[in-house]
């Protein structure tokens, strides 16, 4: 893999992070007025969400990792 394709899927792994942790700022948001609210469903529905998207990111995170790692290497 060359340096200019591993640049473009950092930047695209790197898009898709940005994304998901803004889903789970927006959910946390929703979780906070959900809870004054004392809507028992949507707040395990939310949560549940959560769980998801943090594993999501978590993996999206890893991937970050693993292509700087990649392009660190090429540009060796």
């Amino acid at each position: 893999m060359n340096e200019h394709s591993i640049i473009q899927r950092l930047l695209t792994a790197k898009d898709a992070l940005t994304s998901t942790i803004q889903k789970i700022l927006d959910l946390n948001r929703q979780l906070k007025s959900v809870r004054k609210s004392k809507e028992q469903s949507k707040d395990h529905d939310i949560k549940q969400e959560l769980k998801l998207l943090n594993k999501v990111a978590d993996h999206q995170a890893k991937i970050v990792q693993m292509y700087e790692h990649r392009l660190k290497q090429a540009s060796n």
